[in-house]
């Protein structure tokens, strides 16, 4: 009998350990972390980002140069990230802007993702049921977009999670 609980005490350790930890919803401000059980590939030719397994997507070929697309298989949530995004958009305003215009939404609320204690990007949504966001990341020493984000609002958390992965190559 003992050994038993102790092997299920160990199974259930192990499965935790493998678990992704998620930032809080209501997170302004998050550092940036990997997760060990996800997914991993490349963003761009500067990040790398990881996504669960119930997501589908990567690098492509577009038009407009390399697309990265994500889309999570209830087609909830979408993430788009294209060349074309950072070639041609304009960087963030100095000072950061409290929030943005994207077409015909105001992204009005902000969380600051950090690694090792500097900012890395910003994300601009909208609350929203169904939410539009704006990923901004540091490149050559400003802020750039880099991907657009749809999702249900109740996968907020979900999302964060995912942004709170990237990380430079």
């Amino acid at each position: 009998m003992r050994l038993i609980c102790t092997l299920l005490l160990i199974s259930l350790f192990a499965c935790n350990g493998n678990q992704a930890i998620l930032p809080d919803a209501n997170s302004t401000l998050i550092d940036v972390q990997t997760q060990s059980s996800w997914q991993a590939t490349p963003l761009d030719n500067e990040y790398v980002i990881q996504f669960p397994s119930n997501y589908k997507g990567g690098i492509g070929p577009s038009i407009e140069g390399p697309e990265f697309s994500l889309q999570k298989e209830d087609q909830r949530a979408y993430f788009l990230g294209s060349s074309f995004f950072t070639a041609s958009a304009p960087p963030l305003a100095t000072p950061r802007p409290d929030s943005l215009t994207y077409p015909s939404w105001v992204l009005n609320r902000l969380v600051t993702f950090r690694r090792s204690g500097h900012t890395q990007g910003f994300f601009y949504y909208s609350a929203q049921p169904k939410t539009q966001g704006q990923l901004y990341l540091l490149r050559n020493g400003k802020f750039a977009l880099s991907m657009s984000v749809q999702y249900d609002a109740d996968l907020q958390q979900e999302v964060l999670g995912i942004l709170q992965t990237i990380h430079p190559k």
